[in-house]
């Protein structure tokens, strides 16, 4: 639409400038000046409201020739304007319907304002493949044209998570501004995947003991985490800054947070942390998650390590990607 805006400015500017000339030069009251101004931009052949004198004909032959190839170059614009936008719209949501067709262990953000907008980021970041759902076109067009993969429609609705294709899903984000309608999203997603990793946005306490009971795995509330942060940053100002170098966005050659699951692929289970990691040296255990629950910060490196357990490392992706293809038995 931008483009339309220097073309109908010119062409307010000629129609305004014709019908001056004929109210002030030629002596034409204002409905005539106007009138005679559009007659002659049209083209509709209609003949002069008062006879013009020299001075008036050259200024009329000027202003036939340059507002006509005017008007021919605002109506080009908009009809490129219209059928490109309409063309372009119609390639982009079948491209897009096919690139939600193929998803499969995606993440689906439910809500494209300002924390779904960081969620999608993050994920980007981290090379996570995700979804948006959001019921505002304006919105969906935004994520669209940002890269993501989108849905538009109501989250709440089954046949919207559907097709989302909720069942084939890793992990839904309810991030909408409504703690009712994230009560419903955390609901509807559950019955379609019981086994669906489901994190929710809530904006009181009571809304998060509702969610975690429709389901929800976990419950983050912004104010809490803000007040929190803010709260850190008066007592605790360097384990802030701690945190949020160890939490920044990196470029592959530098270290990042992480988390490694032992499970059956990665030939950890029944080993102990020294021997798991003693060849790694970019790679720094800070903490490890048992099957049960257990947190265990700064754990020893005689503790084995079983199925189930997830790993919280700090290491440069170049050695999480030889840990991930190297330790494939005990000694190597």
């Amino acid at each position: 639409m931008r483009r339309l805006v220097l073309p109908l400015t010119l062409l307010t500017l000629v129609f305004a400038i014709g019908t001056a000339w004929y109210r002030l030069v030629e002596g034409f009251t204002l409905l005539e000046a106007v009138y005679q101004a559009v007659t002659t931009l049209s083209t509709v052949g209609f003949s002069e409201v008062r006879p013009l004198d020299t001075s008036g004909r050259i200024f009329t032959i000027g202003f036939i020739l340059f507002g006509i190839g005017l008007m021919f170059y605002t109506a080009t614009a908009i009809v490129e304007v219209v059928v490109a936008g309409e063309v372009r719209d119609l390639l982009g949501r079948r491209r897009t319907g096919r690139r939600v067709q193929r998803m499969e262990n995606h993440v689906i953000v439910c809500g494209y304002g300002r924390v779904g907008r960081e969620i999608a980021t993050e994920l980007a970041d981290h090379g996570v493949a995700f979804l948006v759902i959001d019921q505002q076109p304006a919105v969906v067009a935004d994520a669209a044209e940002s890269g993501a993969a989108v849905v538009h429609g109501d989250a709440t609705e089954e046949s919207v998570l559907r097709s989302a294709h909720v069942e084939r899903a890793r992990g839904l984000v309810a991030a909408a501004d409504s703690d009712v309608g994230n009560t419903y999203i955390v609901l509807t997603a559950r019955a379609l995947n019981p086994e669906l990793f489901i994190v929710a946005r809530a904006g009181s306490t009571s809304a998060e003991q509702r969610m975690l009971s429709a389901g929800a795995n976990r419950v983050i509330s912004p104010y809490q985490i803000a007040g929190r942060r803010m709260a850190l940053s008066i007592v605790q100002p360097l384990v802030l800054d701690f945190v949020d170098v160890l939490s920044a966005r990196r470029t592959p050659d530098k270290q990042v947070l992480a988390e490694i699951s032992v499970d059956e692929s990665s030939s950890l289970d029944g080993r102990t942390i020294a021997d798991a990691f003693e060849r790694d040296s970019g790679i720094r255990l800070l903490g490890v998650e048992h099957a049960k629950g257990q947190l265990v910060v700064g754990p020893s490196g005689d503790e084995t390590l079983h199925l189930g357990d997830r790993l919280m490392v700090y290491a440069t992706r170049q050695a999480l990607e030889r840990f991930s293809t190297g330790p494939a038995s005990p000694g190597r």
